[in-house]
């Protein structure tokens, strides 16, 4: 008799994908205070009311697809991600006010491309020294969201740019392997975070950000005017990994699950079947 191993062998493979993947997708969240305030135009972030305030946010890479950059004198890997598939979301909110740059690109076949362009900006620092000048090891992160609202007159696009970066001289957060170093391939940001900045008076632990709003109106009976070019800045207090996973993990584990149950039945039946063929025979 001949017992087929593909169900088994299928449920294992699956299995492997499934924890392979587990760490395609990591958040950052960080906390912080409103530092700096600026209105180009239109007063939109009160500097009174929003100086001082608590800050906290999140950004989520995912890994999953591969994101071409290039290593800078052996210690610093950056990468414009200005084509594909966006690989950044992320969140911030101080005060009453809450922001989410969720750039869901979206393929467009006749160009090849997704549209709106992700304009997302990675780097990571893998210190500790060059040129004996201190380098540490660090993070920074760029996202970018657009929303166009149409009216009887015109439109209102609203843009948003939100990043955030560290430095550390005193942790080791970061390797760069070999696949960075000789081929320029994205390191390991999935790699365990916990940093927080004990000292905001010394340059050992340095971390910040901004959150720019801008809004283009165009109207037919008055032009293109910007209204609103706001920037908030703040200060990192904190910034730790929470999490790490793949989108398709848990359906993977539950489908793999699901696939050991129906190997285990079909063998009971084939059991069952054999037994009672064996009594109609004797």
């Amino acid at each position: 008799m001949k017992i087929s191993h593909f169900p088994i062998n299928l449920c294992i493979a699956l299995f492997l994908c499934s924890f392979n993947a587990s760490s395609a997708i990591v958040t950052f969240n960080f906390e912080g205070f409103v530092s700096g305030v600026e209105n180009e135009e239109q007063v939109f972030f009160d500097p009174l009311e929003t100086m001082g305030q608590s800050v906290t946010g999140s950004f989520t890479l995912d890994t999953s697809a591969p994101i071409r950059g290039r290593v800078e004198t052996n210690w610093w890997w950056w990468s414009v991600h200005d084509n594909g598939r966006p690989a950044l979301t992320s969140n911030i909110k101080f005060g009453d006010a809450l922001y989410e740059l969720n750039n869901e690109g979206v393929y467009q076949e006749e160009y090849g491309e997704y549209y709106p362009y992700p304009e997302e900006e990675l780097d990571m620092y893998d210190g500790p020294d060059y040129y004996n000048g201190p380098i540490g090891d660090g993070l920074g992160l760029k996202d970018y969201a657009r929303k166009t609202t149409l009216f009887s007159n015109g439109s209102l696009e609203r843009t948003l740019h939100l990043s955030f970066g560290f430095r550390d001289l005193i942790n080791d957060f970061f390797q760069f392997d070999e696949d960075t170093l000789l081929r320029d391939e994205m390191p390991d940001f999935t790699s365990p975070v916990s940093w927080f900045d004990n000292d905001l008076d010394t340059d050992t632990q340095r971390g910040g950000g901004s959150l720019r709003l801008i809004e283009r109106v165009d109207d037919v009976n008055t032009g293109v005017t910007y209204p609103v070019d706001s920037t908030v800045r703040f200060t990192l207090t904190s910034v730790e990994t929470v999490k790490v996973s793949s989108p398709t993990m848990n359906f993977s584990l539950y489908f793999f699950a699901v696939l050991l149950f129906v190997v285990k039945v079909r063998r009971r039946n084939h059991s069952f079947n054999n037994s009672n063929a064996l009594e109609n025979f004797t």
